[in-house]
């Protein structure tokens, strides 16, 4: 079983467009594609050629290495795009000293099928990932996060969430207190 999704299957479930989508969404974090850094000044075929571009990067081929993340009690979330709180946004890009120091921030998702299992995991064989169509922000079986590696242990700040995943994570946790 695969310990990744390849790149080539990501970017293509997870086009320019969504992340678009999402970035009109987030409020409290900014991707730190340069193509959403710099939204506000070009028009958006410029933003989707430099998205792409940088899509092609060393760091965003290594963060695809190992885009399968155990995150309790989510369980396995596909990485997908690093982030920094908006209010961090200009230390990440004007003061490099300090940016080591900032605890690392990326964009998770999860799709689940109609059974509630997770589509995204290393027991899902390529082929099967090969058949997910382009994913939708509004989908109702998407989870999507943002998760922070801090020095103590990971956070998750949950952007949405399936209703009957929320519950089912909402019973596991009461059952475990």
């Amino acid at each position: 079983m695969p310990k990744c999704i390849k790149t080539e299957h990501v970017n293509r479930m997870f086009p320019f467009e969504f992340y678009d989508e999402l970035s009109e969404q987030l409020k409290a974090f900014t991707l730190l594609n340069p193509a959403f850094i710099l939204q506000d000044q070009l028009k958006t075929e410029k933003r989707k050629a430099l998205f792409e571009q940088a899509r092609k990067n060393k760091p965003m081929s290594i963060l695809h290495q190992n885009n399968l993340l155990e995150v309790e009690p989510f369980g396995e979330l596909l990485a997908l795009e690093v982030c920094c709180p908006t209010k961090e946004k200009d230390t990440v890009l004007h003061e490099p000293d300090k940016r080591g120091q900032l605890p690392l921030s990326i964009i998770v998702a999860q799709l689940y099928d109609s059974s509630c299992s997770p589509v995204f995991s290393k027991d899902v064989t390529e082929d099967s990932i090969k058949n997910i169509p382009e994913v939708l922000w509004d989908d109702p079986n998407l989870f999507l996060g943002i998760i922070t590696l801090t020095q103590k242990e990971p956070r998750v700040a949950v952007i949405k969430i399936p209703k009957r995943v929320e519950d089912q994570l909402f019973e596991s946790t009461q059952d475990d207190a």
